[in-house]
Formats: C-alpha cells, sequence, structure tokens
C-alpha cells in the first residue's frame, strides 16, 4: 500500500511539472510548448544573426533587435500565437511600432 502511495506521489509531482505553468498561462501542455518552442526558435534566431553581425557587421544589423523587440510586444499584447509562427518579426504590430519609432 505504500509503495502505490508513493508511486500515486511521484505521478503527481510529475504531472505538476508539465501541467501548472502551462495551465497558469491559459494553455494546455500542447499550446504552451509551441509558444515556447516558437521563442526559442526566435531567440536562436536572433542570437545567430547576432553572431553573423559581430563578423560581419554590414549584416543583420537591426534582425536580433528586431526580433527582441517582436516578441516582447507580442508577450506584452497577449499573442502568444504569432510567436510560434516563421516570420522576421514575429508581431505584425511590432513591426508597426518599429516603424513608427524609426520615423
Amino acid at each position: 500500500m505504500l509503495r502505490i502511495l508513493g508511486y500515486l506521489r511521484r505521478m503527481t509531482i510529475f504531472r505538476k511539472l508539465f501541467t501548472e505553468h502551462p495551465e497558469s498561462a491559459g494553455e494546455t501542455y500542447g499550446e504552451h510548448f509551441k509558444v515556447a518552442m516558437g521563442f526559442s526558435r526566435q531567440l536562436i534566431g536572433a542570437g545567430l544573426a547576432a553572431a553573423v553581425h559581430a563578423v560581419l557587421p554590414g549584416l543583420h544589423k537591426t534582425t536580433a533587435s528586431d526580433r527582441i523587440h517582436g516578441l516582447h510586444h507580442c508577450l506584452e499584447t497577449g499573442d502568444r500565437a504569432t510567436i510560434s509562427r516563421l516570420r522576421a518579426v514575429p508581431c505584425p504590430e511590432a513591426a508597426a511600432a518599429g516603424e513608427a519609432i524609426a520615423s
């Protein structure tokens, strides 16, 4: 009986690792996984662009900062689904806001 209770307790803790945070964000595990992986992909892309820019300053002059600003805008506006899409700036509103700032 104690083995069964111990097993159930471990499973509850294990399950919480996968569900507690996504539920706090109002998402299922799958939805949260998709957004988090999209965010990760965007940040990796920004990091690679920054590395290329470090070696060749004439390339990717604003790519990394554009992506970071776009991700921030999407998180602030709650447009989390857009983050997982494959695009240079993940949020159309961020691109428009960036153009307005640059003008």
